[in-house]
């Protein structure tokens, strides 16, 4: 189902992106290699020859490894959030559900304007409702068993008292950094959040997502992973006047269409 949410601020929110300085940091050299290189004929036909397993290059592949916002979820078209429970046993939507809209795609084709020679393929791993600790347990599946050459992981928005304190997030997402290392040659993001308001949240108060913004970065520093913080632009621009609410297409933490621009603009900062 398309999303219909407008952002008040979108042209706004979108130019702020572009011009903003020192969101990310590191350089995924692997993906900036396979994407020059790769030009979208068969071995005889570009100087690159075939790959390193004798075979012909495939397309450049990105896998991004989420929750909701990965996934594409955006405004709710339920308002009553008892009723959830009813409308998803009856197999009717709670929310719009855009996959094309989700910075992930929008990151694809900004790809495909940089690199006109190749094509670009996208895996998008991304599973409303789940947590790091969910998606460690489908990494293998979901990530790993494709062999990505560039792997983007934000999953920090699912996270509350019944899962422990921030320090399990934190352990999580280095151990999926170091397999994702080990089991494949990819290159990491990883992503830092879009800011969420928890006024009219279906949860109790005192989410600490700050912290596990700062364990992200954290994260990034010490494991040699490239940083994309989206979190970083959006405090700027919040700071700056503009509320947070009217950037989030169901009002709590599913970013609008311009919100995920932005993060597309993010990644693309690394290119």
């Amino acid at each position: 189902m398309k999303t219909r949410v407008e952002t008040p601020y979108a042209k706004e929110f979108i130019a702020y992106a572009l011009e903003f300085e020192g969101c990310v940091s590191g350089s995924p050299e692997h993906f900036l290699k396979v994407m020059k290189h790769n030009t979208g004929f068969c071995g005889g036909l570009t100087k690159y020859g075939l790959d390193k397993k004798g075979l012909q290059r495939r397309n450049p592949l990105v896998v991004a490894l989420g929750d909701s916002v990965t996934a594409g979820h955006f405004e709710m078209l339920v308002r009553d959030y008892s009723a959830f429970p009813a409308f998803i046993k009856a197999g009717k939507p709670v929310e719009a559900v855009d996959e094309r809209q989700s910075y992930l795609e929008k990151f694809k084709d900004r790809l495909s304007d940089r690199y006109e020679a190749t094509s670009v393929s996208a895996i998008n791993a991304g599973i409303a409702g789940d947590n790091i600790l969910g998606m460690e347990a489908r990494l293998t599946r979901d990530v790993i068993s494709h062999d990505p050459d560039l792997t983007i992981i934000n999953g920090s928005l699912n996270w509350g008292p019944e899962l422990g304190e921030n320090r399990l997030f934190y352990e999580s997402l280095r151990r999926i950094v170091r397999r994702v290392k080990r089991e494949t040659g990819s290159d990491i993001v990883l992503m830092t959040p879009n800011m969420q308001c928890l006024d009219n949240a279906p949860f109790p108060p005192g989410d600490s997502l700050e912290e596990r913004v700062r364990m992200i970065r954290q994260a990034a520093a010490e494991e040699d992973a490239c940083l994309a913080d989206v979190y970083k632009v959006w405090e700027g621009f919040v700071s700056a006047g503009h509320p947070a609410a009217a950037l989030l297409a169901n009002g709590v933490n599913h970013p609008t269409p311009a919100g995920h621009q932005v993060m597309a603009e993010v990644l693309m900062k690394f290119f």
